[in-house]
């Protein structure tokens, strides 16, 4: 069936490429050829650049250089890839280790559903990456408490924000402390659904083409009170905070999920996941109910996150997994 497919488009392609109204380049749909940087994370500073990356010392700051689809790959391949890489993942459901630092600028010229397919095909990897990195820490955590390796527990201690307990004198913990900062951490070292996540980097972005995710790479529209690391807003008089700005997408991405994991604002949120770790019921729709908290509009905003999901049929993103060559 999929080589039936795969025929009736190389025709389709010929005879468009006959009338002009396809490129030579769309013959060459890919990934991109991104160079891979140590971390797994390229910085927003090594797109189209001839050297290697990792030699790159960052600048401190917080504005990206305007770059167009035409230097990730051209603005036609551009809409060809995307189109192929959902069309794979729909076959699949495997998403290949794609990571882009930082949004095309000219977003805002393509029609709207090659932009909705673009920003999702960029955004997929990334989620994917956000959610690995988060178990894998879950992982490492519960086999630290099994081994009792109580040295190793103090980097995710501080990071998660565990307020109760001395995290630099873990090992002299009463039984009482140690069963709290086990359950508090394994209920803070999880996993969201790609579907709301995806929502809401489509809601705080619009699409990506906000000034806060073109300049700062900001995909979830965080505060930070320091105003020197980020992107104040417009149309308010001195405002005291500041929209806060990344090196690239994926740190925004990793951002906002600690901050869900972390935030007492959605507690709520991460004791829901807890019930239904292992039913059927991790799903976008279901865990949004949890935030209301997240923007000043209230339930209005859990709506408009539901509807997203809705509208663009995100759910069914939750089951993605990466390709097997890692």
């Amino acid at each position: 069936m999929i080589l039936k497919n795969n025929t009736l488009l190389t025709f389709l392609a010929f005879i468009l490429s006959i009338f002009g109204l396809i490129g030579p380049g769309f013959w060459d749909i890919k990934s991109p050829n991104l160079v891979k940087f140590k971390n797994d994370h390229l910085t927003r500073s090594s797109i189209g650049i001839k050297f290697n990356p990792n030699d790159l010392e960052l600048d401190d700051k917080f504005n990206n250089v305007e770059r167009s689809s035409k230097i990730f790959f051209g603005k036609e391949i551009a809409i060809a890839w995307s189109k192929n890489f959902l069309d794979q993942i729909s076959i699949e459901q495997r998403v290949s280790r794609v990571y882009f630092t930082q949004l095309p600028s000219d977003l805002n010229t393509y029609k709207i559903e090659d932009k909705k397919k673009i920003f999702i095909s960029i955004m997929l990897p990334l989620l994917l990456k956000g959610n690995e990195t988060v178990f894998d820490e879950r992982l490492k955590v519960i086999k630290y408490f099994n081994k009792q390796d109580f040295s190793r527990l103090k980097k995710p201690c501080i990071k998660y924000k565990i307020q109760k307990i001395d995290c630099n004198n873990i090992g002299s913990l009463n039984n009482k402390k140690f069963k709290y900062l086990r359950k508090t951490l394994l209920n803070r070292i999880n996993v969201f659904p790609i579907s709301m996540m995806l929502a809401q980097a489509i809601v705080e972005s619009g699409w990506g083409v906000s000034r806060f995710a073109q300049k700062g790479n900001a995909l979830f529209g965080q505060w930070t009170w320091d105003k020197k690391r980020g992107i104040s807003p417009s149309g308010i008089n001195r405002p005291s905070f500041a929209v806060r700005s990344f090196i690239n997408l994926q740190d925004s991405v990793d951002a906002y999920i600690l901050n869900l994991n972390t935030h007492p604002a959605y507690s709520k949120l991460r004791n829901y996941r807890e019930l239904v770790a292992n039913s059927g019921e991790f799903k976008g729709k279901k865990f949004s109910k949890y935030l209301d908290k997240y923007a000043v509009i209230g339930f209005d905003y859990v709506k408009k996150i539901n509807s997203m999901i809705n509208n663009n049929g995100l759910e069914k993103f939750n089951l993605l997994k990466f390709k097997l060559d890692k």
